[in-house]
């Protein structure tokens, strides 16, 4: 018998959800268009979108669906029924959030549910919830507002670094779709209004419509490339003149390299990944611009010279990326956050011998978790005395003066730089930068 149209792109979407759930499994691998799940690639490409789609929002309020569930449902369901209760957050991701037919939703949702053996005898039940659902969305939406989207040992952890408010705050605002951000060559305000966009007081250029990057004006030429505007900010900070010899590490996908090489240093890029280097280079090539790049383990890394900067984007937890990576949520955990932080100052510890004296060292990463930020800064100021820190100064980071904390390091959330426009709230990735002098 023919498959219902649309099904089997929600059936992809389930197991994409049971993946990254059950398995922690990185959702963008298993979406990768050449190494990804053998069952997504064999989607066509707006099938392939859709179930991205679906996963993505499911991932990212899976608590929240939790909670709907939970008024919902009679009793809760057996927890070994996973596919049962990761089909039922399918359906009821486009029941709640997403801009698709009620009808299809649980019409596709109860016959997924209902032509499966392992969960053929819950068909009536799924029917029952997912209409219910439907009568009472917004009931049901208005009712779990406030349902944080964090995972327990995240929540604690944030309300530990922040208060609870803004551990609050934060949930809510990697609840919303981000923007895209890009860093442009030159003349921000030119292509703002080319591309149908804005200026942020940091100089990126925030779009406001939804076309594809690749089909965009200034694509083909590299004019710009896309960076949210917290991760545009470590670059920034280097403060050499022209010509200065500049090694990142960690350098992968590019976007930092890209910066650095446009503001006419001489840049070595390193990173231990060879299919991430191909990728950077196949960025530079289309931006035009240049770099030596290297494939190396930083902690084995031998340079034959010293540089006048360092830019150190160090490994870590990802968990300032979640508005746009929202499987972070649930591929981290708090053993893991300690591990990164322990690598953080190996990797600052070697990297500062690679410096001339006077050089400067910029430390970042893209979490929001102090373990990973101010603590390690407080270890590396503490155990290398050849690092004195040389506080970031607020005409350096225009726009976001109040994200300099009181070590004189960057430290921004999803809540910083927070607009609204047109009915879309807007805000910042996640992201930890501070800056030492080699004595």
């Amino acid at each position: 018998m023919k498959q219902k149209t649309g099904l089997e792109a929600r059936l992809v979407a389930t197991l994409l959800l049971t993946r990254t759930i059950d398995d922690a499994r990185n959702l963008d691998a298993l979406c990768d268009k050449q190494h990804g799940l053998s069952r997504f690639l064999k989607l066509d490409p707006r099938d392939q979108g859709l179930a991205r789609a679906i996963a993505v929002t499911a991932v990212r309020n899976h608590n929240r669906i939790e909670a709907v569930l939970k008024r919902v449902m009679g009793r809760p369901p057996p927890k070994r029924a996973r596919f049962l209760i990761h089909s039922l957050h399918v359906a009821a991701t486009q029941i709640l959030f997403l801009d698709a037919p009620d009808s299809a939703a649980v019409d596709l949702g109860v016959t997924a549910i209902g032509d499966d053996d392992r969960t053929a005898r819950f068909r009536g039940m799924s029917n029952a919830i997912l209409r219910r659902m439907v009568r009472e969305k917004e009931d049901l939406l208005s009712k779990t507002s406030n349902t944080s989207l964090l995972p327990r040992w995240m929540e604690k952890a944030l309300r530990k670094d922040y208060g609870k408010e803004k551990a609050a705050n934060i949930s809510k605002f990697i609840s919303l779709e981000p923007m895209v951000d890009l860093t442009v060559k030159s003349n921000p305000q030119e292509w703002a209004e080319k591309l149908g966009g804005f200026v942020l007081p940091t100089g990126s250029v925030r779009l406001t419509n939804t076309s594809a990057i690749s089909e965009l004006d200034g694509y083909e030429a590299g004019e710009w490339w896309v960076q949210d505007a917290a991760a545009a900010l470590p670059a920034k900070l280097i403060n050499k003149d022209k010509g200065a010899n500049v090694l990142e590490l960690c350098a992968a996908p590019g976007g930092k390299t890209a910066q650095l090489a446009h503001a006419g240093y001489n840049v070595t890029a390193v990173d231990i990944s060879e299919p991430r280097l191909m990728r950077l280079q196949q960025n530079l090539d289309r931006l035009q611009l240049k770099a030596k790049l290297i494939e190396a383990d930083i902690l084995e890394f031998e340079p034959e010279e010293k540089f006048d900067a360092i830019l150190l984007d160090a490994p870590c937890s990802s968990t300032g990326t979640i508005r746009r990576h929202p499987d972070v949520l649930w591929t981290r955990n708090s053993e893991e956050i300690t591990a990164l932080a322990k690598l953080q100052l190996q990797l600052s510890e070697k990297s500062k011998d690679f410096l001339k004296p006077g050089g400067t060292f910029v430390f970042s990463n893209c979490s929001m978790l102090k373990e990973e930020g101010e603590d390690l800064l407080s270890k590396v100021s503490k155990q290398f005395e050849d690092l004195q820190s040389d506080p970031i100064q607020a005409e350096e980071i225009s726009g976001l003066e109040s994200c300099i904390n009181g070590q004189g390091a960057l430290r921004t959330l999803p809540f910083h730089l927070a607009h609204q426009e047109e009915d879309k709230y807007t805000g910042l990735d996640g992201f930890f930068a501070c800056r030492f002098i080699k004595q």
